[in-house]
């Protein structure tokens, strides 16, 4: 086995899990993408008050649980991850984007940020449609170098 053989046999290896890598990487981010356009398309923005805080562990990072009131009335709990700290108070207001069709669809922050999270996971989508078509194409330069090659 020559040094051009062995090239491509490592091409072709990494060329696989890369790829399937990418298709994982596009099926989660295009949901979220989803998520974001529905929470910017037909979201509402409203105030929710910290009920709860709890520290999960010893390293900064706590349990809150906020809570907030639909259009037709009824209060609905959000619990999230957040970081423990002085920015964390309960009984204050906190903005959130919720999807008045799915109220377990939320979003902590104004509809600016939902917006902005939208573009980025765009991009993530790009990016991984574009390591998954790069990965298929050094994978198959690889095999068709495999079969030339002596």
């Amino acid at each position: 086995m020559n040094l051009v053989t062995a090239v491509l046999v490592c091409f072709l290896v990494v060329s696989v899990p890369v790829f399937l890598f990418g298709l994982l990487l596009m099926a989660g981010e295009r949901e979220e993408l989803k998520k974001m356009t529905d929470l910017n398309e037909s979201g509402v923005e409203v105030q929710a008050r910290l009920v709860s805080l709890r520290p999960i562990n010893t390293r900064g990072t706590g349990s809150a649980v906020y809570e907030f009131s639909t259009g037709d009335g009824r209060t609905v709990q959000h619990g999230a991850g957040v970081s423990m700290g002085p920015a964390h108070v309960i009984g204050d207001l906190y903005p959130l984007v919720y999807d008045p069709h799915n109220v377990k669809r939320v979003h902590m922050g104004t509809k600016a940020t939902v917006r902005k999270e939208r573009k980025w996971r765009r991009g993530s989508v790009r990016g991984a449609q574009r390591t998954a078509v790069l990965s298929l194409a050094v994978g198959v330069l690889a095999t068709v170098g495999l079969m030339v090659s002596p």
